[in-house]
């Protein structure tokens, strides 16, 4: 993998040991009573704050497709530290997090930048950027090895589009 980006978060926002952090989320997810849904799971709402404040509740969404396996699974967050317009993806390499690596969909990466305008490679929106990573750990525990495609978004006010 060419671009590995490290966690910002691990030992401050969900423990930065791996053992630990895979210990929490268990817990987290042993807790959470969801009832079964019908139909396909193609898209989840989680909130990205600190474990111990958005742990729990991210443990409900996550349950829900625990031991699934999807192609690819895009995560899409908000840019709180950088100011651009339309959406960055990370497009090479893979996010670090104690529990490993998890590496970018690249080919898909690739298309998007190609397909849509709106869509740019801007590693700086990345680099101290939580909203994004703090989902990987409870995506590694649940579904395990995955590919995955992180989306950063700026600005969306359509007339600066």
């Amino acid at each position: 993998m060419s671009t590995i980006k490290k966690s910002i978060i691990a030992g401050s926002w969900y423990p930065g040991n791996p053992s630990t952090l895979r210990r929490e989320i268990e817990n987290y997810f042993h807790a959470a009573s969801m009832p079964e849904i019908e139909g396909e799971i193609v898209a989840l709402i989680s909130p990205h704050a600190g474990y111990i404040y958005s742990g729990q509740v991210a443990a409900h969404a996550y349950s829900l497709i625990r031991g699934m396996k999807y192609d690819t699974v895009i995560v899409i967050g908000p840019s709180h530290r950088v100011a651009f317009h339309g959406v960055s993806v990370f497009s090479k390499g893979g996010y670090e997090t104690p529990l490993g690596i998890v590496p970018v969909d690249e080919d898909l990466a690739e298309k998007i930048v190609t397909i849509s305008p709106l869509v740019a490679d801007l590693p700086g929106a990345h680099l101290q950027e939580h909203s994004v990573e703090i989902q990987l750990p409870f995506l590694q525990v649940a579904l395990g090895d995955f590919l995955f495609l992180p989306l950063v978004m700026g600005d969306q006010d359509e007339k600066c589009l």
